[in-house]
């Protein structure tokens, strides 16, 4: 299920990166539209990491133990009292558990409110041809599946490096990125994870600054400094 790229001159992009927080565990590049599905140890951290800029991950994690209990973005923001997450805060779950904290953060505009591209919506914006296009909601629900999880049970995603300002009245709108290439942010678990991502695929609008390009995750062991 996994689309990574395993091509010679892949892996370097990740060599030599900055303030890494601890010895590497792994490295992968996920392909442009591709989508994974990984278990996080307790402790450790992911980095994932804009590689070419303006390229929105679609986040999303459930407690492995407990697969009811998973990401959720309205607790996440009732507990911060702010939409706005980066360094320093937790991502949380339904029953209000720290799954996630942000360590570090490069780019300081991600988004929690406007869920995934799905066939609904892109047929709804697009048109009924585009409900048929790679979208976020089945790339998270097809790496998922292999764990039990349906796709009816999908959380509502933290959309990674997508840029959606809310106005004074309330309005939002998705605009470009900020990200840069080598932009990264850091995740510890603060649990043991199942965490899915997927490439978002959409560019029939300007979140990913209409063109899928490529990301960059490692995992690093921080289990000491946490």
């Amino acid at each position: 299920m996994d689309q990574l790229l395993d091509a010679p001159g892949s892996l370097p992009d990740l060599r030599g990166l900055h303030s890494e927080p601890g010895p590497r565990r792994w490295e992968r590049v996920l392909a442009p539209k591709g989508r994974t599905a990984f278990e996080l140890d307790k402790g450790h951290t992911l980095r994932i990491i804009d590689l070419d800029g303006q390229q929105v991950a679609d986040f999303i994690c459930f407690d492995r133990h407990n697969l009811v209990d998973k990401i959720s973005p309205s607790t996440t923001v009732m507990v911060k009292g702010n939409i706005h997450l980066t360094t320093g805060d937790y991502i949380r779950s339904v029953d209000a558990y720290p799954m996630l904290k942000i360590t570090q953060d490069t780019v300081g505009r991600h988004d929690i409110l406007a869920g995934s591209c799905c066939p609904g919506l892109n047929r709804l914006r697009y048109g009924k041809k585009a409900s048929h296009q790679p979208n976020c909601r089945e790339n998270l629900a097809a790496v998922m599946e292999p764990y039990g999880v349906r796709l009816s049970e999908i959380p509502y995603t933290f959309n990674i490096f997508m840029n959606v300002p809310i106005s004074p009245e309330g309005n939002i709108e998705v605009i470009a990125p900020v990200s840069k290439p080598g932009d990264f942010i850091d995740l510890r678990a603060e649990m043991d994870l199942i965490v899915a991502i997927s490439n978002c695929p959409q560019e029939r609008n300007i979140c990913n600054g209409f063109t899928a390009t490529r990301l960059g995750l490692v995992v690093f062991n921080t289990q000491a400094s946490s």
